[in-house]
């Protein structure tokens, strides 16, 4: 007991050192370009790097403004990639428009630069394009056929149309560019499930989980499909996997609520539909199984 709570305690504190460590790092890139800039306002290269620091630590007001100012000045080489940063920052923000002329921009330079088509066509998912979003994932790949972030979101494209065969070809072609996707392997595991395929949905789910062994979303995919399997018992483990490598995830509480309650547990489902409901009072799913449980609780008590 003793070495447990003593190793657990060091690991606690190295997280803690690296934390900090990469904190420290962070601020001191920070000050160092802060300090360019001062000394050589009127170049673009210290504003620019200056704005990708901003960019990585969620400063995005402050990341527009230096890469704007970095554009301003004649930045070049390197104009696409400002273009590409501020697109895709705009997309953050749901400002559609400005993002789409940020990669135009760089297409009228460059008609082959596979990344602006590939973040063109996220924009265009988003407003709900499809058909143009899909041509520019697959001119796309035309130009790059190794651009992983082209082939997963064409697949998303195709899933969302519900064309899933195609989606997961998209899928199997990403993750043959980049096996270490898991993003893609949720997204083919969860399309596995929807077919029944669930020994194939499990390995993917499995195969994310030993890739990034702290991603709710796989214990939570994997928690789903193995319900499906009426293994109730390993799905409560995953779903409880995921809660303990995140925040407490309403879908998550709901999804062991309703595995309690296929396996008659009703207590313990009425706990976890409370618990979705503390999270989310507007979790209509919870709020319909909790009435329901609580009347099947009352009829059995009745038939007593």
């Amino acid at each position: 007991m003793g070495t447990r709570f003593l190793l657990s305690f060091v690991v606690i504190i190295l997280l803690m050192v690296t934390a900090l460590l990469r904190n420290s790092v962070w601020q001191g890139d920070l000050r160092l370009w802060q300090n360019v800039v001062e000394k050589s306002p009127a170049k673009a290269r210290p504003h620019a790097h200056l704005g990708f620091h901003f960019d990585k630590t969620g400063r995005y007001d402050d990341a527009i403004r230096e890469y704007q100012t970095a554009l301003r000045l004649g930045l070049n080489p390197g104009f696409d990639r400002m273009h590409n940063n501020l697109g895709n920052i705009f997309g953050k923000q749901g400002r559609f428009e400005d993002a789409i002329r940020e990669f135009q921009e760089v297409l009228r330079f460059n008609p082959n630069d596979s990344v602006a088509h590939s973040n063109l066509g996220i924009i265009y998912v988003k407003q709900g394009r499809m058909g143009e979003a899909i041509r520019e994932f697959q001119t796309a790949l035309a130009v790059d056929p190794a651009n992983s972030t082209a082939q997963y979101s064409l697949g998303n494209a195709y899933g969302d149309q519900g064309r899933v065969e195609e989606a997961i070809s998209a899928y199997q072609a990403a993750l043959r560019i980049e096996p270490d996707r898991v993003d893609a392997r949720n997204n083919l595991g969860l399309l596995y499930g929807q077919q029944g395929r669930f020994a194939e949905a499990i390995r993917e789910f499995q195969e994310a989980i030993d890739i990034q062994p702290d991603n709710v979303e796989s214990y939570n995919n994997l928690g789903i499909v193995l319900a499906k399997q009426g293994r109730f018992d390993d799905a409560i483990s995953a779903f409880e996997k995921a809660l303990a490598h995140g925040q407490d995830e309403a879908d998550v509480h709901f999804n062991i609520g309703m595995a309690y309650r296929y396996e008659g547990r009703m207590d313990e489902a009425m706990r976890e539909f409370r618990t979705t409901l503390r999270i989310d009072p507007g979790h209509a799913g919870a709020r319909s199984q909790l009435e329901n449980t609580a009347r099947k609780l009352r009829s059995r008590e009745n038939v007593k």
